[in-house]
């Protein structure tokens, strides 16, 4: 065994060298990328279903006077599936659109948001990748 190591001593040094050599990186220096991330839209829209608005009260069910009540479709639900793990809610009240987001997918109304972006704060930090 001594013989092999005395014959081939430097090629096992080397070898050494580079595998040390190869988990060594210099990313004290390196920045975090700024680049979006890639987020696939999923629109859940009701199939069936209208609200009456009735002098501002909304409900689902027809009321027995309609004549003051307006007819609206139930709104689609925009869920964004981002490569980064997220996802993301979008919401809007007055015309303010707001993204919720948390790791997983939305499946419980009490799941935990992470974060919570506005417009320009969501369309900064990801895209919407076209589909095939």
């Amino acid at each position: 065994m001594t013989t092999f190591i005395q014959k081939h001593w430097k090629k096992i040094v080397l070898s050494l060298c580079a595998l040390f050599w190869s988990g060594c990186s210099d990313d004290s220096t390196s920045e975090p990328s700024n680049e979006p991330v890639a987020c696939e839209l999923q629109q859940l829209c009701p199939a069936y279903g209208i609200i009456y608005n009735c002098d501002g009260v909304k409900t689902t069910s027809r009321p027995e006077n309609a004549e003051n009540c307006t007819q609206e479709l139930p709104s689609c639900t925009k869920e964004y599936i981002c490569e980064d793990g997220m996802v993301c809610k979008e919401s809007s009240v007055d015309d303010i659109k707001k993204y919720d987001c948390k790791e997983g997918t939305f499946i419980m109304p009490t799941d935990k948001i992470t974060a919570t972006y506005s417009e320009s704060e969501f369309n900064s930090r990801y895209y919407v990748k076209d589909k095939p």
